[in-house]
């Protein structure tokens, strides 16, 4: 019978993840990338004691991991899956390395055997063309979605809000109503994203200005956000709540506008699904936006300014070498620029 764990593996890595976590301040997320990183080869070693590692098990490793088969697609596993695991088990074991009773057992050297071929390397950090809808796809979408039930005005208000400043998703679904702000100075809206309230890619504070000006799109915003007030919401409420099933007196299903975050991200990709799948359209994620803008701003004049001002909104340090090197956009000119962007 094959053998589900070993205790002394057990320990050491529980260390490993502790000196991630607090040490290097790694987020849970890639702490489980890790994680199932080393389980996946303790199920290739058959669980073998972390001090019997040798080159051919790191050799054996790679390929075993470019056997796999991908569940959802029936294609071998991508690159860039097998760069992570790779990459995942040479850090660990470059750090085993200097453990009290590893260095022993362990060539340092060895370790660097989990390195990929350039040509793999290069397989995995390729990008690939990501499909988008046009703004104008993304405008009808949006004017034809129904305001009938509250849910419905909270959907418009969500997708209406990624067009306007190309959010992660993560920060949608973590939005304050008190993150929407004017500035008065530039007579511009932003999503702001404190990570202190709001989940931001690498806890950054992101001042996302609204692009464009049409007041419709605006206002599909401005309402979801009066309503919440009107029923006693305050600032640090959740912007897009999730609605929680019930049922009335007579036994009929209702939902009643709860004062928590929506808990799936899957739930909010399904809110964007619909609505373009009621357009006759295909379904790319939320983050597609982010190229549709871009696009977008290619097709225009003065498309350097524009997307120097908008990097920020993506949560980006720099835009380009080029733009960071000679000059990027002032802070207090981004939301006018970003504001001036023709959206139709």
């Amino acid at each position: 019978m094959m053998t589900k764990y070993n205790a002394k593996n057990e320990k050491i890595k529980t260390a490993f993840f502790e000196i991630l976590e607090h040490a290097k301040g790694r987020s849970p997320i890639t702490i489980k990338q890790f994680a199932n990183a080393i389980e996946e080869f303790e199920k290739f070693t058959n669980y073998q004691d972390f001090k019997t590692f040798e080159i051919k098990q790191a050799i054996g490793f790679k390929e075993y991991l470019a056997t796999k088969i991908n569940k959802k697609t029936g294609e071998p596993i991508s690159k860039s899956y097998l760069r992570s695991y790779t990459s995942s088990l040479r850090e660990f074991f470059e750090w085993l390395y200097h453990q009290k009773g590893y260095q022993k057992h362990i060539n340092y050297n060895n370790v660097q055997y989990f390195n990929l071929t350039r040509n793999d390397r290069n397989k995995a950090m390729a990008t690939q063309y990501q499909d988008s809808y046009t703004i104008k796809e993304i405008l009808l979408t949006i004017r034809n979605m129904t305001t009938s039930t509250r849910v419905d005005k909270r959907n418009k208000a969500m997708i209406s809000l990624c067009l306007l400043t190309t959010p992660r998703i993560s920060a949608l679904q973590s939005a304050r109503i008190g993150s929407i702000k004017h500035f008065n100075n530039q007579d511009v809206w932003a999503f702001c994203q404190n990570p202190n309230t709001v989940n931001t890619k690498f806890a950054r504070n992101i001042k996302a200005y609204f692009i464009g000006n049409l007041q419709d799109i605006y206002q599909n915003v401005f309402d979801w956000i009066e309503y919440l007030q009107s029923q006693g919401f305050t600032d640090k409420d959740y912007l897009f709540p999730r609605f929680e099933p019930t049922f009335t007196s007579d036994g009929e299903q209702s939902l009643i506008l709860g004062n928590q975050m929506i808990k799936s991200q899957t739930t909010i990709r399904g809110i964007f699904q619909k609505a373009f799948e009621n357009e006759g359209l295909s379904y790319y994620k939320p983050h597609s936006f982010r190229h549709s803008i871009t696009r977008r701003a290619l097709e225009l004049d003065n498309s350097p300014q524009f997307i120097s001002a908008l990097n920020p909104n993506f949560g980006h340090k720099t835009d380009a070498v080029i733009i960071d090197s000679y000059g990027t956009i002032a802070e207090n000119k981004r939301g006018k620029i970003l504001k001036e962007f023709p959206l139709e």
